[in-house]
Order: C-alpha cells, then structure tokens, then sequence
C-alpha cells in the first residue's frame, strides 16, 4: 500500500502529503532561500520531493513562482539569443578604451575613496585617478 498513517500524519511512499491549505506556504519556505536567493523551478521542486508529496506538484510550484514578485523584477525577461559578437580587436593605442569607477575604498590622506579606471585594450595600459564620492543628499 503507498499510503500509511503515522502519529496522524499522512504518508506516501514515506513522504509527508500535504494538505491544499498548506501548500503555497510550504513552497514560499522552500523557494525563497536565505542564503541562495529564489530557487528556480526545477531546483524547488528537486527540495520539495525528499520530503514531502501532494498531487499536481509541479503545476502548483510552477504557477507560484510565474507569481513572485521578486522573481519577475530581478531576472531578466529578454534573454538574448544566438552568439554573441566578439569585439574587434584594436590595432593603434588608445583607439579603444574601457572606463570604469572601483569604489568603497579606505579614504586616502586627501579624501580620496574612488577610482576612475581607463584601459587601452591595445597595449594593456591603465590609467588610474583618485576620485571622491559626491553625496547630493
């Protein structure tokens, strides 16, 4: 038989079933990770299935994550897709540059707590300038 009681709780196949009132709760737990963030479907239902069992799992957890807020507001929605395009490779110095701001930095003797950040991609070279964050507050 797949069904036994136990200490008036409902197993299946060893798996505590859980009951429909309690489910979105249940799945909330298991989906929204501390440490790991919101688990994708698959993963949440992975968590799911060691210990637990109700009918129509996937399509419950499926719906309950299309719902998150949090989810929908994070992950992109417009993946790219195809290839993408490799940049071209410069031929003279300072013909293509990067720029960057490296900030949170212990405060130099002048103030200083940011770094402006250039880069030649031809010869490597960078140039790097101190900078102090601007609170307009």
């Amino acid at each position: 038989m797949d069904y036994r009681v136990h200490n008036n709780l409902l197993y299946h196949l060893g798996k505590l079933c859980i009951p429909e009132g309690e489910r979105n709760i249940i799945i909330r737990e298991v989906h929204t990770s501390l440490i790991a963030g919101h688990f994708s479907v698959g993963k949440t239902i992975m968590n799911l299935q060691r210990y637990c069992y109700w009918p129509c799992m996937f399509d419950n957890v499926s719906h309950f994550i299309r719902g998150c807020s949090l989810c929908a507001t994070s992950k992109p929605s417009n993946r790219k897709l195809g290839l993408y395009t490799p940049l071209l490779v410069p031929s003279h110095q300072w013909e293509n540059i990067s720029m960057d701001f490296v900030g949170g930095l212990p405060l130099s003797k002048k103030g200083h707590d940011y770094l402006y950040v250039v880069v030649d991609r031809f010869s490597k070279m960078c140039i790097l300038t101190p900078c102090k964050k601007r609170n307009y507050s």
